[in-house]
């Protein structure tokens, strides 16, 4: 330990006496350790944490498999799931919803959920004041009681501790608040509070088609997952065999609630991960570099010390010594750096990463960069430690006063660990081009609608204010004027759901005229409702036929209208206009059933995303299929923003308890769509930005030392003649074969680890030739330019200073 101490004394004396080395090798690493601790943070807290609940391991989430892909539950399946399962504990459902609250201050639009009374003990949380739910509140008749999130609770009550048994009125219903949930506690993810569901006879065994629950379950101690999902795959063959006509075709599976937290991001974050493990690389072969030229000038010291007694090890552990230090400055501002990213990274907030909220610097997060610090000390610091030290006096001696690191040897380790900075960074560059091309692409896809010059905003109508469908209609045919009059507003228009939402309803559907099939085995597509303006409003256009108009109302003969992917799949070789759809909407439940006669052809949206086809859509009059939820879109001539405030007093007009909410501008919603994209493109375009600066510093810095090693050399050469051209030649040559030999090596690991990045791809092959070719160039105009200033200082060498220093 003494020896020890020693050798750090010595280390930061040495580290203080060479200012300029220090700061910018601390710098360099900093840059490096701190950009892969806040990517780490992320990766952490998205996959490696542990969901906040009780024994998150044994939570399973449960889903209808349909055409592939997963999808939610209905009631009654859910019911007849929980009954036959042996390898669950329990199971439970929610049906995320929006809820208004009033009587507390200005009427406010909350997130909300109906759960069944299970969830939270199945979660393993408590409540922090009250209870939850018990089987009683889910009984018809016996729902309005309501448990607040901590958030909630703080923001629109105060804190107050006296709140249980108090009432608080949502959509115009008093309900009882019998709990508060405790701080950090939301799932699913950004609810202010949760009601209970109704056990209604639909619910248990009636709605056996309409899918809209998520369910999710614990399994038994020491069962595992691959036989929970067998277990519940059988439960849903049994149950297809039961009920043909609604759960034909329909499987059931099961994955760890983990899984279906992350989704589909775990490849993106750990491209991430190795995209910043990347840079880090360079800014270790950049310092590397550095120790060994500054090893060079202390090879005299290291042959004495060796000539004294010093054994080789102890010479390498105190070069190592150095490096370590080095690194844990540069770790000490890295967690600084990281602090800062990890804000960035929050900012940018894109759509669909989950538990951001949780990222941050976390002692997991300081062990990392603390481990990390270790690792890369002694990654950078091997190389220089053990080659200065390979030699000793003699041979020190023998070469002139110029070891093994001046020599021929040692230009060949710095150029090693260019080219090795170059294929890196060409890995990083093409990588983050691919993105951009990717991104690009995406960006120029017609959504389907006008994007500028729109503001859109959400309105809900509660059913214990708007009973009957006429209250409904009758909203609307006062609101739509009121906006329309608004300066600067040149239509207005509502619908279910808007474009790019991914919030769509899916029918069944049958055509009058054609063999009647089982509803399982029915076609299905995308429904919205809309009024009479909104096509207008939003942009898309009318193909052949007629849109809605004042006279499709109640009373008037139903009617639809299509879109061109529709028609494509269901009518392809026909004219659907004409032709009666009946709809799955409204079957058993005592309504007539939802449809109506084609009357016109529309052009088609993007709903799911900009990289996802256009699905077959179909659109009900809201005059006749009023509903409560709408979004409203006002097409403007004056910026967007300038509305929002006219708009909500004309809401407020009609109805002064119900609050707009949403409210942005469409440009705003389309841009959300492509966040995540638009997130990892950008940073892996900063990480590949940093390569290219630091793999050109690394370029600068190796023809630097070797023009300053061979001044002797150039200066002879232009004593005998030698042209500054040919001078000139000589450095930027030897830049161009280190340049070359690291973009051939870098396009190589490129081919093969772009392949990663497919499913982060639109458009665009991982081997896109037009952005490798991009990056090739790039790169080799960056050595270019790193070589000039070095190679312009070769041809000022002056011959007789030069031979005079000799």
């Amino acid at each position: 330990m003494d020896t020890l101490g020693q050798d750090v004394r010595y280390a930061l004396r040495r580290l203080v006496k060479s200012p300029g080395f220090t700061l910018v090798a601390v710098f360099t690493l900093a840059l490096g350790i701190g950009a892969n601790s806040a990517i780490f943070s992320v990766v952490d807290a998205v996959l490696l944490k542990p969901l906040p609940y009780h024994e998150p391991e044994r939570l399973v989430a449960l889903y209808h498999l349909s055409e592939g892909g997963r999808a939610p539950m209905s009631g009654p399946n859910f019911t007849d799931l929980r009954k036959l399962s042996d390898t669950l504990t329990d199971a439970a459902a929610l049906s995320r919803y929006r809820t208004i609250l009033t009587g507390r201050g200005e009427p406010v639009r909350l997130d909300a959920a109906e759960i069944s009374a299970g969830l939270f003990d199945l979660l393993g949380v408590r409540p922090l004041l009250g209870r939850t739910f018990s089987d009683d509140d889910n009984q018809p008749g016996r729902t309005n009681v309501v448990v607040l999130s901590y958030g909630a609770w703080q923001q629109r009550f105060g804190g107050d501790g006296d709140v249980i048994g108090k009432s608080v009125t949502l959509d115009g219903v008093s309900k009882e608040i019998v709990g508060i949930m405790p701080p950090g506690f939301s799932y699913p993810a950004d609810r202010a509070l949760w009601t209970p569901i109704e056990y209604t006879t639909a619910f248990l065994s009636g709605q056996r088609a309409s899918w809209y629950l998520t369910v999710v379950g614990r399994a038994a101690p020491g069962v595992p997952l691959d036989r929970v999902t067998t277990e519940v795959q059988t439960i849903g063959k049994q149950l297809a065999k039961q009920y043909p006509d609604m759960n034909e075709g329909v499987d059931f599976t099961a994955i760890s609630l983990h899984e279906a937290t992350v989704g589909n991001i775990r490849t993106a974050v750990l491209v991430l991960l190795g995209a910043v493990g990347l840079v880090l690389l360079i800014a270790c072969a950049n310092v590397a570099n550095l120790l060994l030229a500054r090893a060079a000038a202390r090879e005299s010291e290291m042959a004495v010390r060796a000539a004294l007694g010093a054994g080789r090890w102890r010479l390498v552990r105190q070069l190592l010594t150095e490096s370590v230090i080095l690194s844990f400055i540069g770790a000490g501002l890295g967690l600084l750096i990281a602090v800062w990213g990890i804000e960035f990274l929050i900012e940018l907030r894109p759509q669909g990463i989950p538990r951001l909220d949780d990222v941050g610097v976390d002692t997991t997060v300081a062990v990392f960069t603390l481990g990390l610090a270790l690792a890369t000390g002694l990654i950078f610091g091997m190389v220089p430690a053990f080659q200065s030290t390979r030699t000793g006096l003699a041979s020190t001696l023998k070469e002139g006063g110029r070891g093994a690191l001046t020599s021929r040897s040692g230009a060949r380790m710095r150029g090693a660990l260019v080219v090795a900075e170059m294929a890196v960074a060409v890995t990083l560059l093409a990588g983050a081009g691919l993105l951009i091309r990717s991104f690009a692409k995406l960006a120029s896809v017609d959504p389907g609608f006008r994007v500028a010059q729109a503001l859109t905003f959400e309105l809900t109508l509660p059913d214990s204010r708007y009973r009957d469908e006429a209250q409904e209609v009758s909203f609307f045919d006062q609101l739509l004027p009121r906006l329309r009059a608004i300066p600067g507003v040149q239509e207005a228009g509502a619908v279910l759901s808007l474009p790019l939402s991914g919030a769509s309803i899916v029918l069944s559907f049958e055509v009058d005229g054609r063999p009647p099939v089982p509803p399982s085995q029915q076609p299905a597509m995308q429904v919205r409702v809309a009024t009479t303006e909104y096509f207008k409003a939003i942009g898309i256009p009318l193909e052949r036929g007629r849109l809605f108009d004042a006279f499709d109302r109640e009373g008037a003969p139903p009617v639809v209208l299509l879109t061109e992917a529709a028609v494509k799949q269901y009518f392809p070789n026909e004219d659907p206009i004409g032709k009666k759809i009946r709809l799955g909407w409204g079957r058993g439940e005592g309504k007539p059933t939802a449809g109506g006669e084609v009357v016109g052809i529309i052009g088609d949206v993007k709903d799911a995303g900009l990289a996802e086809a256009e699905p077959p859509q179909l659109y009900l009059p809201y005059a006749q299929w009023p509903i409560h939820g709408m979004s409203v879109v006002l097409a403007t001539s004056v910026p967007p923003e300038s509305v929002a405030e006219p708009a909500r007093r004309a809401v407020y007009e009609v109805d002064p308890n119900m609050p707009a909410s949403n409210v942005r501008t469409l440009d705003t919603l389309v841009a959300a769509s492509i966040s995540q994209p638009r997130f990892y493109m950008l940073l892996l375009s900063i990480f590949a930005g940093v390569a290219l600066v630091l793999a050109a510093i690394g370029i600068f810095g190796v023809l630097s030392y070797s023009v300053a090693q061979r001044t002797r050399e150039i200066g002879i050469r232009m004593a005998l003649g030698a042209k500054r051209g040919t001078v000139l030649g000589l450095v930027v040559r030897q830049a161009m074969v280190l340049a070359g030999a690291g973009v051939a090596i870098g396009m190589v690991a490129a081919h093969y680890l772009s392949r990663m990045l497919t499913s982060l791809l639109f458009a665009t092959g991982p081997g896109d030739p037009l952005t490798f070719a991009a990056v090739a160039g790039v790169l080799t105009g960056v050595a270019l330019i790193a070589s000039y200033v070095p190679a312009m200082r070769a041809t000022r060498v002056d011959p007789i200073l030069a031979l005079r220093a000799e």
